[in-house]
């Protein structure tokens, strides 16, 4: 029997060379075993339609399983099935359940809430706070960082 490692390379390398039945079978293996990476990626196969027919409802049940076993990603993409949905405010408490988790990109997209009233009311200080706490994690990307970053500088001169 193979394990959770071994099929999300099996799944990874299968989906790069286009063979989405392969990935699949791995990931659902995978997902049999609890793994919250498998449970995401499979998730992400049935939001986007890689492979399969796009489902965005299992893909937000397979989106669930994951957070609940701690896929920070998968809580990500929960907020973005409900950004899709219109539903901005529950939106926004998903992105909040992430950034508590210490995860820096959903404080800055808290951050780009806050500054646009997306989901709530606008709020410079708590966008401010945010872009912080983003510009400090270590789960960020290069990228994001430098988005923080550069709204923190446009920002200063509205609180100066």
């Amino acid at each position: 029997m193979l394990d959770t490692d071994a099929l999300l390379r099996i799944a990874h390398d299968a989906a790069e060379a286009g063979d989405f039945d392969r990935a699949r079978q791995c990931y659902e293996s995978g997902a049999a075993l609890g793994c919250a990476l498998s449970l995401q990626s499979l998730g992400y196969m049935y939001d986007v339609g890689e492979g399969v027919t796009a489902d965005k409802a299992l893909a937000m049940k397979l989106y669930r399983k994951a957070w609940k076993r701690g896929s920070h990603a998968a809580a990500t993409n929960i907020a973005i099935l409900y950004r899709e949905m219109g539903r901005k405010r529950t939106m926004f408490r998903w992105y909040e359940r992430v950034a508590r988790a210490g995860d820096g990109s959903a404080q800055l997209d808290m951050a780009k809430c806050y500054l646009s009233g997306t989901g709530l009311g606008k709020d410079i200080q708590a966008a401010l706070r945010c872009l912080a706490a983003a510009n400090a994690s270590y789960y960020i990307t290069e990228y994001e960082r430098e988005e923080a970053q550069a709204l923190l500088a446009t920002l200063k001169p509205a609180i100066l």
